[in-house]
């Protein structure tokens, strides 16, 4: 007996058949033949289940290491710090004292911020992440924030070039925080020798058209394709604390908006996010552009 399986389209349906065939006599052969769509469906459902349980088994598995590993620092702070002003603080002044509650207060926020990462990245898997967009002037919206990086580093200088523009557009405020804090916050943490990172903005065929380029450890080409994946991080960062959850949170803001994010990037010589969001044919967009040095603090 021979057993084969084979495939029939009919009305744009894939159909699964099961031939079993048997010489019964002499010049003569026997087949029975079975619809098997219910059961190839049934296994197609089920290997695609075990394929997500597998990934979420690995997921899981990724949180825990960053928790466990990027908590115990801060934690450590909160209980060295608690520790000291229990035994010492009647002993210290005031300036002493003050000094590890801001270490303490520090570690907090640390940890607040991590939290709030991994609320916003389930927030974004479940569907369940809000595209609410305003009246916003982009420009000035790109100017202020680099203007609030500005002032993390001492090491590092921010190069606007803007385009400007001549009416507002319609984005969500929120999620373009999201999206620019992070790209600019990657640029100086990964380039921990300082120098510059340059942030453009330029409009064009209905489209806003970000850049962010830092000269820093740049990303391995293997590895480039997985920098958007929840708790992923490069394998050249070193000691450099992350969660890996900054770029994932980007790429489910920009595909809120409906726009496309890439990549170029070359190992010890610099990344270059692209990010291209749609503006919706907004008129009134100026053609000069201004260039921005935001100097690092003295």
């Amino acid at each position: 007996m021979q057993l084969l399986e084979y495939q029939l389209e009919s009305e744009s349906n894939l159909c699964f058949f099961e031939a079993r065939i048997v010489v019964s006599a002499e010049n003569e052969v026997m087949a029975v033949i079975r619809d098997i769509t219910d059961r190839k469906r049934a296994e197609d459902d089920i290997r695609t289940a075990l394929t997500k349980e597998r990934e979420l088994n690995e997921l899981k598995s990724r949180f825990v290491a960053m928790t466990s590993h990027e908590f115990r620092t801060p934690l450590a702070t909160i209980l060295s710090s608690a520790e000291l002003l229990e035994h010492y603080g009647h002993k210290w002044d005031d300036t002493r004292k003050l000094k590890h509650l801001k270490q303490i207060q520090q570690s907090v926020e640390h940890m607040t911020g991590l939290l709030n990462d991994v609320l916003l990245l389930g927030k974004a898997e479940s569907g369940n992440l809000a595209f609410k967009p305003i009246h916003m002037h982009l420009t000035d919206f790109c100017r202020g924030l680099v203007e609030e990086l500005q002032i993390t580093t001492n090491t590092h200088e921010i190069v606007c070039q803007l385009q400007e523009q001549t009416t507002e557009l319609h984005m969500d405020e929120k999620l373009l925080r999201h999206i620019f804090t992070n790209l600019l916050s990657n640029a100086i943490k990964y380039s921990p020798q300082g120098g510059r990172i340059d942030f453009g903005l330029a409009f064009e065929n209905d489209y806003a058209i970000f850049n962010v380029q830092d000269h820093g450890l740049g990303i391995p080409q293997t590895e480039c394709d997985r920098v958007f994946n929840s708790f992923n991080r490069a394998s050249n960062v070193g000691n450099i604390s992350g969660t890996g959850l900054g770029l994932a949170i980007v790429k489910r803001s920009v595909d809120l908006h409906g726009g496309e994010i890439s990549l170029t990037s070359q190992e010890k010589v610099g990344t270059t996010f692209t990010v291209r969001l749609p503006v919706g044919g907004i008129n009134g967009i100026g053609e000069n552009k201004f260039q921005m040095t935001f100097q690092p603090l003295a």
